[in-house]
Protein backbone atom coordinates (compact mmCIF):
# COMPACT_ATOMS: atom_id res chain seq x y z
CA UNK A 1 0.00 0.00 0.00
CA UNK A 2 1.35 3.38 -0.70
CA UNK A 3 0.69 6.14 1.46
CA UNK A 4 0.69 9.78 0.40
CA UNK A 5 -0.10 12.93 2.66
CA UNK A 6 -3.54 11.87 4.38
CA UNK A 7 -4.54 9.32 1.53
CA UNK A 8 -3.06 6.30 0.66
CA UNK A 9 -3.77 3.67 -2.35
CA UNK A 10 -4.45 0.32 -1.61
CA UNK A 11 -3.38 -1.03 -5.29
CA UNK A 12 -0.45 1.05 -6.25
CA UNK A 13 -0.01 -0.95 -9.54
CA UNK A 14 -2.91 0.05 -12.04
CA UNK A 15 -1.55 -1.97 -14.94
CA UNK A 16 -2.13 -4.93 -12.48
CA UNK A 17 -6.33 -4.87 -13.35
CA UNK A 18 -5.60 -1.36 -13.59
CA UNK A 19 -8.34 -0.67 -10.49
CA UNK A 20 -6.81 1.80 -7.73
CA UNK A 21 -8.40 2.40 -4.42
CA UNK A 22 -7.99 4.98 -1.98
CA UNK A 23 -9.36 6.53 0.97
CA UNK A 24 -8.83 9.75 2.29
CA UNK A 25 -8.96 10.96 5.83
CA UNK A 26 -9.10 14.37 5.45
CA UNK A 27 -11.68 16.06 3.12
CA UNK A 28 -9.41 18.84 1.79
CA UNK A 29 -7.17 15.90 0.16
CA UNK A 30 -10.06 14.47 -1.86
CA UNK A 31 -10.10 16.42 -5.26
CA UNK A 32 -6.08 16.22 -5.24
CA UNK A 33 -6.16 12.30 -4.34
CA UNK A 34 -8.63 11.51 -6.72
CA UNK A 35 -7.36 13.23 -9.73
CA UNK A 36 -3.93 11.51 -8.87
CA UNK A 37 -5.19 8.47 -9.24
CA UNK A 38 -7.74 9.44 -12.54
CA UNK A 39 -3.95 10.62 -13.85
CA UNK A 40 -2.45 6.95 -13.23
CA UNK A 41 -5.06 5.40 -15.27
CA UNK A 42 -5.46 7.40 -18.24
CA UNK A 43 -2.19 6.25 -19.65
CA UNK A 44 -3.60 2.36 -19.39
CA UNK A 45 -7.01 3.53 -21.10
CA UNK A 46 -5.20 5.52 -23.47
CA UNK A 47 -2.97 1.99 -24.50
CA UNK A 48 -6.34 0.23 -24.50
CA UNK A 49 -8.86 2.51 -26.65
CA UNK A 50 -11.66 0.71 -25.38
CA UNK A 51 -12.49 2.00 -21.77
CA UNK A 52 -13.67 4.73 -19.79
CA UNK A 53 -12.79 5.93 -16.33
CA UNK A 54 -15.18 4.72 -13.61
CA UNK A 55 -14.78 6.80 -10.17
CA UNK A 56 -16.50 4.75 -7.34
CA UNK A 57 -17.32 6.06 -4.20
CA UNK A 58 -18.14 3.43 -1.70
CA UNK A 59 -18.19 5.26 1.83
CA UNK A 60 -16.96 8.56 3.27
CA UNK A 61 -13.40 8.86 2.21
CA UNK A 62 -13.66 5.34 0.11
CA UNK A 63 -13.31 5.11 -3.73
CA UNK A 64 -12.03 2.85 -6.74
CA UNK A 65 -10.96 4.36 -9.63
CA UNK A 66 -10.90 1.92 -12.34
CA UNK A 67 -11.13 0.91 -16.08
CA UNK A 68 -14.58 0.35 -17.56
CA UNK A 69 -16.21 -1.25 -20.45
CA UNK A 70 -19.81 0.84 -18.94
CA UNK A 71 -18.04 4.03 -19.54
CA UNK A 72 -17.19 4.94 -23.03
CA UNK A 73 -13.35 5.04 -24.00
CA UNK A 74 -12.09 9.17 -23.38
CA UNK A 75 -15.05 9.66 -20.52
CA UNK A 76 -14.68 9.65 -16.56
CA UNK A 77 -17.55 8.95 -14.66
CA UNK A 78 -19.01 8.95 -11.24
CA UNK A 79 -21.23 6.31 -9.23
CA UNK A 80 -21.76 6.94 -5.65
CA UNK A 81 -22.20 3.51 -4.40
CA UNK A 82 -22.57 4.38 -0.65
CA UNK A 83 -25.13 3.12 1.71
CA UNK A 84 -27.63 5.30 2.30
CA UNK A 85 -30.34 2.89 4.05
CA UNK A 86 -30.99 3.89 7.57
Amino acid sequence: METMEGWSIMNAEPEAGARLEIRVDERADMDQSLNTAVDRIIPIARRDRRHGILVTRLGEGHFTIELSDTVPYGYTEELDNRNTSS
